[in-house]
């Protein structure tokens, strides 16, 4: 477990310190220091509230904590330091570089582009990626009753990543769960996208596609596919009441053996001259329908 250490305040944006953190826009970063990097009020309060183990330290401007004293209190209770910083380094802290940094979240752009931490960053300890997690995560669930679990299967693009889990989070998944070929949902681009989610329900990462479907069939969890090909409606076919959803790449979809090898597969109905839907709109429809369905009792 990572150290909370105490330290002096920061006082310049050029300190070594400053520079770390901004270094966790890069995947290698983040894995070297063993830390992820979240940002705004609402991101931080999520994680101090329902995954204060992970936090490790807040940095917010005085307005910021004028604004949201309960951002303080929060980490007083987490016993972790919120320290108050100018605006120029908390600025410092998010700034984004270029290939160099060693990113690769699709967060690259210019070097030295800067995004806006709406006033507090917070750092946290990230959680390994374990093969293995997922399947405990599964057996943790319970053994019988209705549940919802996502999957995102080689879905590259970190904002589409932190998205699918705000919607999962809103539909009342139990479980989101990534193949290990998916954006990391710790970068900053995930975490910012997320809004909060990803500390709302269990997130996690480096499952195989393989072991993962059969951990499911396990727990009497049916996966269940998307495919313009299916032969059945999503708003005609009867829904499990143990339910996957797996979700595929954004431009190709889900590869010929997942879907071979999800028993459900079902079609979205277009009524209009579009050929296909992006995979956040499908999930949508795919999870508010669960939902509906289950509060309808049908």
């Amino acid at each position: 477990m990572t150290e909370r250490p105490v330290q002096s305040p920061i006082t310049s944006p050029r300190s070594e310190r400053v520079r770390k953190v901004a270094a966790l826009t890069g995947r290698s970063a983040r894995r070297k220091q063993g830390r992820f990097r979240v940002e705004g009020p609402q991101a931080v309060r999520s994680l101090l509230a329902h995954r204060p183990e992970l936090a490790l330290e807040v940095h917010l401007t005085e307005r910021t904590a004028d604004a949201h004293p309960e951002l303080e209190h929060l980490a007083r209770e987490a016993g972790i330091p919120a320290r108050t910083v100018d605006e120029q380094i908390l600025r410092a802290m998010v700034r984004e570089g270029g290939p160099a940094d060693g990113n690769a979240d699709g967060e690259t752009g210019a070097a030295g582009a800067l995004v806006s931490p709406q006033g507090v960053v917070a750092v946290g300890t990230l959680p390994a990626e374990d093969p293995d997690a997922a399947t405990a995560a599964l057996q943790a669930l319970p053994a019988d009753g209705p549940l919802t679990v996502v999957v995102l299967h080689e879905v590259r693009d970190p904002g589409n990543v932190g998205t699918l889990i705000r919607t999962a989070d809103a539909a009342g998944a139990d479980l989101v769960l990534l193949t290990r070929t998916s954006a990391d949902p710790f970068s900053p681009k995930a975490v910012r996208a997320s809004v909060g989610s990803l500390f709302h329900l269990p997130v996690l990462t480096g499952a195989e596609s393989g072991p993962l479907l059969e951990a499911l069939a396990a727990r009497g969890i049916t996966a269940a596919a998307t495919s313009g090909h299916a032969d059945s409606e999503l708003f005609d076919v009867e829904l499990p009441e143990r339910l996957a959803w797996i979700l595929g790449n954004e431009a190709r979809g889900l590869d010929a053996h997942t879907l071979a090898a999800a028993p459900l597969t079902v079609r979205i109905p277009l009524a209009g001259h579009a050929e296909s839907l992006n995979v956040h709109t499908a999930a949508t429809v795919c999870l508010f329908e669960t939902l509906r369905r289950r509060r309808a009792g049908a």
